[in-house]
C-alpha cells in the first residue's frame, strides 16, 4: 500500500467502522457491508483506494488503503460525514446522523486525536494530530483491524448509507459511500 491521509482517514474511520462485513457485536448484532465505493475523486488533488480483507475465522476484518495527496490540506478543506437509515433496503432513507462540516486541522486536533490516532499510527504513516496544515504526500494504511464495539450501541437494525466527503470551497473533491445492513 502506498498512500492515505487524514481526510480519507476520517472517511475510513466512519466508513471503516460502519463498513464491517459480517462482524459480530457483543449484543449479537451483525453488520454486513453491502457496498463500499468511491463516488467522486478529483485526481488532480487525490488518488485513493480502499480494500477490505475477507473475515477471518472469528469474523475480524482488516482495512488497507492508499491516498496520494497532491495539495496542502488545512481548515479551508472541510470534511463532511452523513449517515442515513432505512428499515428496508428499498425503503426511504432518512437522516440518521450528520457531523457538521469540519476543517481538516480542526478535525485533526479533536476527533482524530481523541479517538483514532493512537491506534491508527500502528498501521499507517498517519500524521501526528499536531501536524497541520498537511503538505502533499503519500499515505498508507495496512491491515487496520476494524472494531464494531464503538458503534454497536449507536445502530439499531436496519440499512445505513454513510457518505464521507472532502470539500474545498463547497466543491466536493473526494467522496466515498458505504452501505451497511445491521441485523
Amino acid at each position: 500500500m502506498a498512500a492515505y491521509t487524514v481526510p480519507f482517514r476520517l472517511f475510513a474511520c466512519l466508513l471503516l467502522v460502519l463498513c464491517l462485513a459480517a462482524v459480530r457485536c457483543e449484543d449479537e448484532k451483525t453488520l454486513k457491508l453491502r457496498k463500499l465505493e468511491k463516488i467522486k475523486e478529483d485526481d488532480k488533488d487525490f488518488q485513493s483506494s480502499v480494500q477490505l480483507s475477507e473475515p477471518d475465522a472469528e469474523g475480524h476484518i482488516k482495512l488497507s488503503g492508499e491516498l496520494k495527496q497532491h495539495v496542502t490540506l488545512d481548515n479551508d478543506w472541510k470534511v463532511n460525514l452523513t449517515a442515513y437509515r432505512a428499515d428496508s433496503a428499498d425503503g426511504e432513507y432518512k437522516l440518521f446522523k450528520a457531523m457538521p462540516p469540519m476543517g481538516v486541522c480542526q478535525l485533526l486536533s479533536s476527533y482524530y486525536k481523541n479517538f483514532f490516532y493512537e491506534k491508527l499510527k500502528d498501521y499507517s504513516n498517519a500524521p501526528h494530530p499536531d501536524t497541520c496544515p498537511l503538505t502533499p504526500t503519500d499515505y498508507y494504511l495496512k491491515d487496520y483491524p476494524l472494531d464494531s464495539s464503538m458503534i454497536k450501541k449507536m445502530l439499531q437494525p436496519g440499512y445505513y448509507r454513510v457518505t464521507g466527503q472532502l470539500l474545498k470551497d463547497d466543491q466536493n473533491q473526494l467522496e466515498y459511500l458505504a452501505e451497511v445492513q445491521v441485523e
